[in-house]
């Protein structure tokens, strides 16, 4: 309970820090005036799209799962993950979204190993999709990207950070690794192995990876567009495709409470170095983040019956 108490003290301070800079960047009358403007069957519009997203990154999920043999409802795992999500946005100091997930889909025959390695595949794929696209339209859009130095060190850190998976997983088939992993807890390297195994069928890490692709053009870059055209925010496609895919990642680090700060942070420092102004793009962070709790807050039900 210490560590976990210390843990959440540090995330605390990481979005206090973040929020304090946004409160003094932004314009909030300005904010007001966008909110104004939003209609109801744009929000509706927004929840549809954001939850094709939801379904298909439980689809994604279910793969994984189909591989290990762990079998489920395709709904359960739609309600398992949005449970998660409502575990992260209103308890983000107890129980996390993924530990829930892992603990649901492995309880029925006890496989909380191979339930864990697929919360964490369905983690790893999800971000080797958004960094692939995030690298695609930075080269693509690379004459306007090479003027912002914020873009290119985040996506120089990208694609450092892809090339660090690899070389994480060749480490561990390595001869070091075999003689240092005696002082490596048992359960994580019963994790490492099955997360170790879809590396022997490449078909099963193609399909999370193309999904993972689809889940991001869909949960993340079409319903947030939906936001920016409600909103009347212009920005050109590409400056939106180069900057958005990198802001998912950004906001997945676990280094705050639910990513609250950094990704408002990532919103404004991402979208201002391509011209759109501050007060409009937080807007868009802020309604997203909102009626994705309302969105999860769905799943109340689904977490109340697990508690039993």
């Amino acid at each position: 309970m210490k560590k976990k108490t210390i843990k959440f003290l540090l995330k605390l301070a990481v979005s206090a820090v973040f929020l304090f800079y946004i409160i003094f960047k932004v314009k909030w009358g300005e904010v007001l005036i966008y909110v104004s403007e939003i209609k109801l069957w744009q929000i509706i519009l927004y929840a549809a799209v954001y939850l094709l997203g939801i379904l298909i990154s439980s689809y994604k999920w279910k793969i994984l799962c189909d591989y290990k043999k762990i079998k489920h409802k395709l709904f359960d795992y739609c309600r398992f993950y949005l449970a998660g999500a409502f575990i992260n946005n209103f308890m983000p100091s107890f129980i996390g979204g993924d530990t829930f997930r892992a603990y649901q889909i492995g309880r029925q025959n006890e496989k909380y190993i191979e339930a864990g390695s697929t919360v964490l595949m369905d983690r790893i794929t999800g971000f080797v999709g958004a960094a692939a696209l995030s690298i695609i339209f930075g080269v693509i859009n690379f004459r306007n990207i090479i003027h912002s130095k914020i873009l290119i060190v985040i996506n120089i850190l990208v694609i450092l950070s892809l090339f660090s998976d690899l070389l994480i997983i060749r480490f561990t088939r390595s001869s070091y690794f075999q003689r240092i992993k005696k002082y490596v807890p048992e359960k994580i390297l019963e994790l490492a192995r099955e997360v170790r195994n879809y590396n022997s069928d490449s078909k099963i890490l193609y399909k999370a990876v193309f999904w993972s692709v689809i889940f991001n053009f869909v949960g993340v870059a079409a319903a947030n567009y939906v936001l920016f055209l409600s909103l009347g925010i212009k920005v050109g496609l590409l400056n939106y495709l180069s900057a958005v895919f990198l802001i998912s990642i950004i906001s997945a680090l676990p280094i705050s409470i639910n990513n609250i700060g950094i990704k408002e942070w990532a919103y404004i420092t991402f979208f201002g170095a391509l011209g759109v102004s501050s007060s409009a793009v937080v807007t868009v962070a802020i309604l997203s983040r909102f009626l994705q709790m309302i969105i999860s807050f769905f799943a109340l039900p689904t977490y109340l019956k697990s508690k039993k």
